[in-house]
């Protein structure tokens, strides 16, 4: 009976580079610079209630986006890496969905309709 360890796999690593280790939080960093910049922008283009969800809806977008680019080419870190990355974003942009209140996604979403 042949014994195999699936773990095995799991424990073998690559070395760590220069670039894979400064290029998880360097990815983190720039995605919260842009989500800075996009509150900026945001908040002097869009009405009020429109801020909170265009915020959400971009770091969706950005944990996509980095999801994607790690799919394609996974790295086996022992630090951040870019699927922490990911995950960062996702929650982040779940906490600022949470705080649209429903009544405001219903005026957001509706066509305007006078009586």
């Amino acid at each position: 009976m042949m014994i195999s360890n699936p773990m095995l796999d799991l424990n073998i690593r690559t070395p760590p580079t220069a670039t894979s280790q400064l290029g998880p939080p360097l990815a983190l960093a720039a995605g919260l610079a842009a989500a800075v910049a996009a509150l900026a922008l945001f908040s002097q283009r869009l009405h009020g209630d429109l801020v909170p969800a265009a915020l959400s809806g971009m770091f969706f977008v950005l944990a996509a986006v980095i999801a994607a680019l790690t799919w394609r080419r996974p790295r086996k870190t022992p630090r951040l890496s870019y699927w922490d990355v990911a995950g960062v974003f996702t929650l982040i942009g779940v906490c600022i969905a949470a705080t649209v209140e429903p009544e405001q996604m219903i005026n957001i979403v509706s066509p305007n309709r006078q009586p």
